[in-house]
Order: C-alpha cells, then sequence, then structure tokens
C-alpha cells in the first residue's frame, strides 16, 4: 500500500504543474484539489505512449518525462511568498484527499480480479521487458491507461494496482460536478447544495447498487472512463464561464484525449468529447493547433504503431478500425479549420445523433444479432445486469425531462455525449463476433458504468432549471439567462 500511495503522491505531483501553470489553483482551489491526479495521470499516459511508440521500453522513462514537463510548468509561473504558500497547500490537500479515498475504499471494498484482469496485469507486466511488442494481442486487447498503471508497481516495488486508477475516476467524477455546480448558478450557497446533492444522490445510489459498488474494487477500466468522460464533457460546457481561462484548450485537450487510451472504444468516445467542444466553442486556428497536437497526436503515433505492427486483439482495434476511428476522430476538428465550414458545427451534434441511429436501424433489418445484443443489453440494464433500480429511476426521468422539461444551453450536446455514447454501446454490440450476454460481466453491460454520472448530471442540471423557471417570472429569468457566470441555463420551457 506504501508503493502505491507514493505513486499516487508522484502522479500528483505531475498534474501539479500544470494546474498551476493554467492558473486553476488560483481561480478555483477547490477543483485544483480534485483535479491534480486526473491531470497527472493524462500527463503520464501521454509521456509513456510517446515513449513506447519511438521504442523506448523502458517504463520509469514516461514517468521521468512527466515530472520534467511538471517542473519545467512550474518555473514558468511568478514566484511570490503568497502564491507558493496557495500552490503548496494544494498540492498538499490534493495529496490528502486522494490518500484518504485509497484508504476508505481498501477498508470498505476487497479487490475484485476477473479473467481480464489478470490478462491486465500481465500485459502491464511485459512493459520494460524482453517480452514486449506492438504485434502483441494482449496490447491491442486491453486499454493502454490501465495496464500502464501495473508498470507503476514495478518501480515502486508492490503487486499491483486496483485502488489507484479507481480513485482517479472517482476524483473525475467529482471533478465534473464541481465544474456543472458552477456553471448552473452564480451562487456560491446554490452552487455548493446542487454539487453536494449530486454527489449525495451518486453515492447513495452507488452504495445500493452492485454494478456501481464493485467499481470501487474492480480492476479494470470503467470507472476511468467515467470519469474523464464526464470530466472531459463538463469542460466543454465551460465557454462563458470564470472557468475557461483556466481550463484553456490546452488542458481541455489532454483531458478529452486521454478517454482514446482508457478502453478499446476509446476513440470514439473521444470523437464525441471532440464534436462537443468544437460545436461549442469554435477555436482559433491557433488554438486549433494546440488542441489537436495534444489531443490527437499522441494517441494517433499510439494506434499507428498498433496499426503498422499488425496488431489485432478485439473487434474493435484491427489495422483497418484504427486507422478509421483516428480519421473520423479527425473530422471535427478539419471543419473547424475551413472557416467556410464553421456553420455546420452548429448542427455537428444533431447530425452525429441521427448518422448513429441510422446506422443502428439499418443494422437492425441487416444483422439478426443486432436484435439479440439490444434485448440482452435493455434486460442486463433493467434486471439481470445487477443495475437494480438505477436505470429504472434515471432512465424514464431522463426521457420525460428532455421530453417535458425546460431547454437548457447546449441541450443537444448533452443529448449528443449520453444517447451517442448509448447508441455505440448498442453498435458495438451489433458488429461484434457474438452477441451481447446476460449478467453483469458482459461488456456492454459494463459499458453502461461510462455514461451513468452523466445521466444523472443531466437529471440534476434539468430539475435545477426547472425549479429556477418555476420560482421566477419570466423577466428575472431573463435577467439570469444573460449572466455570464450561469452559462448552463436557458430560461425557456
Amino acid at each position: 500500500m506504501i508503493g502505491e500511495l507514493l505513486f499516487c503522491i508522484v502522479l500528483s505531483f505531475g498534474g501539479f504543474g500544470t494546474a498551476s501553470r493554467s492558473g486553476l489553483i488560483v481561480s478555483n482551489p477547490l477543483l485544483a484539489k480534485t483535479m491534480l491526479l486526473p491531470m497527472g495521470v493524462a500527463i503520464y499516459t501521454f509521456s509513456s505512449a510517446l515513449v513506447y511508440a519511438f521504442g523506448i521500453n523502458q517504463p520509469i522513462v514516461g514517468l521521468c518525462v512527466m515530472g520534467i514537463l511538471s517542473i519545467v510548468e512550474l518555473s514558468k509561473i511568478k514566484q511570490t511568498k503568497a502564491t507558493l504558500v496557495l500552490h503548496f497547500r494544494s498540492f498538499l490537500c490534493s495529496v490528502t484527499i486522494a490518500t484518504a479515498l485509497m484508504l476508505v475504499i481498501r477498508v470498505l471494498v476487497s479487490p475484485l480480479l476477473t479473467f481480464d484482469s489478470y490478462k491486465i496485469l500481465l500485459s502491464g507486466k511485459s512493459f520494460g521487458s524482453s517480452i514486449f511488442s506492438f504485434s502483441s494481442p494482449e496490447l491491442a486487447s486491453f486499454p493502454f491507461m490501465i495496464t500502464n498503471f501495473q508498470t507503476g508497481s514495478e518501480i515502486f516495488n508492490f503487486s499491483y494496482t486496483v485502488y489507484l486508477p479507481v480513485v482517479t475516476g472517482f476524483l473525475g467524477i467529482i471533478s465534473a460536478i464541481i465544474i456543472v455546480s458552477h456553471l448552473v448558478t452564480s451562487s456560491r450557497k446554490d452552487s455548493a447544495v446542487f454539487g453536494i446533492s449530486v454527489l449525495i444522490i451518486l453515492l447513495a445510489f452507488g452504495s445500493v447498487t452492485y454494478m456501481l459498488r464493485m467499481q470501487l474494487g474492480y480492476l479494470n477500466s470503467h470507472l476511468l472512463m467515467a470519469g474523464f468522460y464526464s470530466l472531459g464533457f463538463t469542460i466543454c460546457l465551460t465557454k462563458g464561464s470564470d472557468l475557461k481561462k483556466a481550463l484553456c484548450p490546452s488542458v481541455s485537450a489532454l483531458l478529452i484525449g486521454s478517454t482514446a487510451f482508457i478502453r478499446m472504444e476509446g476513440l470514439l468516445l473521444t470523437t464525441l468529447l471532440i464534436i462537443s467542444f468544437v460545436s461549442i466553442e469554435k477555436l482559433s486556428r491557433k488554438d486549433l493547433m494546440t488542441f489537436s497536437l495534444i489531443s490527437l497526436v499522441v494517441p494517433v503515433l499510439w494506434y499507428v504503431r498498433l496499426a503498422i505492427a499488425g496488431a489485432s486483439g478485439s473487434t474493435i482495434i484491427s489495422p483497418r478500425n484504427t486507422i478509421l476511428m483516428l480519421l473520423i476522430a479527425a473530422g471535427p476538428l478539419v471543419l473547424n479549420w475551413w472557416r467556410s465550414s464553421l456553420k455546420v458545427l452548429d448542427l455537428l451534434p444533431t447530425i452525429t445523433i441521427i448518422a448513429l441511429g441510422i446506422i443502428f436501424c439499418f443494422l437492425l433489418l441487416a444483422r439478426e444479432q443486432t436484435i439479440e445484443s439490444g434485448l440482452i443489453f435493455l434486460s442486463n440494464a433493467v434486471g439481470t445486469g445487477y443495475w437494480g433500480a438505477f436505470w429504472w429511476t434515471f432512465g424514464p426521468l431522463a426521457v420525460v425531462l428532455l421530453c417535458f422539461g425546460p431547454r437548457i444551453k447546449n441541450e443537444i450536446v448533452w443529448i449528443m455525449t449520453i444517447g451517442g455514447g448509448l447508441l455505440i454501446i448498442l453498435l458495438l454490440g451489433a458488429i461484434r463476433r457474438i452477441p451481447y450476454r446476460i449478467g453483469w460481466g458482459d461488456s456492454g453491460n459494463r459499458m453502461l458504468v461510462h455514461i451513468a454520472p452523466l445521466a444523472v448530471l443531466y437529471i440534476a442540471v434539468k430539475v435545477h432549471a426547472w425549479f429556477r423557471t418555476g420560482n421566477s417570472s419570466s423577466k428575472d429569468a431573463e435577467k439570469t439567462v444573460e449572466t455570464k457566470t450561469c452559462p448552463l441555463n436557458n430560461g425557456t420551457s
């Protein structure tokens, strides 16, 4: 456990430099405390992928690159006694929060290792050894971020890490809640009430829902994806808020691009986040270059290296599919580059959700497996997948609020990110070699974890907007909508 805690401190330091340089620690200290570890993990993942892609089979090099980048970033900030104290206190608090969470989860939940978990361990242990090869089926069968976590066990001399990835994902979800609570209202009191309420709801359902509770000890990457997917999306919503300066295009690109390494279908979810980002905020060509270089270049190098080696370990990752997914992910950025196509970006979320729906309908007619996988997926969500009352509660609520609730700003982007993620799960079930299967261990059932926090957040924002419009006059509501610090409220019902 000591080794895992040391690894946690080093990773938090990796995010410390970027958070300090971006001004996040000064502008929102609470958010900085929860984001240091996820940011550090993202930088460590990127640096390690870059190192391996260039043929340097030494895990310690990626960790050193992360540390050097953090030190360089720290050297660029203005050094005064007050700023040093503030930054050091934020780092100390961040490490304390992460350590406390790891210890609490360790006491409450025992590690849960499945066959896939052991394969992840073996794949992670291969880094730095003579058996490491880009043509390995394991490398193309299991996501890089979770396997790369296991290299820390060799560096810091412990068996394997389960709780550190879990805490990273959990802090990502908390960070997303903090961002949204800051966006829905300009009142600190209301923001705190909103954030605490959402967190309590998630914890309450998480404690009684086996499929969520078991993620705290499960050696896999589902909670990691839930955290980074939620955090990446909420960052897209910060346009027009005072968080935007700290969560600049480079930080946004880092966290959005990280999703490409968390799951084998990660590039598809990264594409949804990129569409969300560019449809809400049209980037200048300078910012677009920065965003593209960070969010896609390293994933491109990693996945192209896999494709060149001919790695093929699943239905998703093969040389042809890899190149196709990379081109799709780059598409929204190309549209943003050409000034004449900027208007298309406003319609891109709508086009995306319609396109995914049409593809799914076509597969329903063309492949019998699509129907079988879809029915099994539905069965797991409402009964056999150990979700309890979660989707029975939040599924109907989301539909009712979507149809009859007040409109919120960028609602189509919310729909695309959640609904698009759901459609991607269904599409993956349609193209698999074998359909989804009954039970909690089915991959489609496990992927539902990725969108669960965002579904709860969406419902919370809609309910908040409903109470807000119901408790104020139309004139007051219009004034509230025009307030710069409340970009999530629309004020129309």
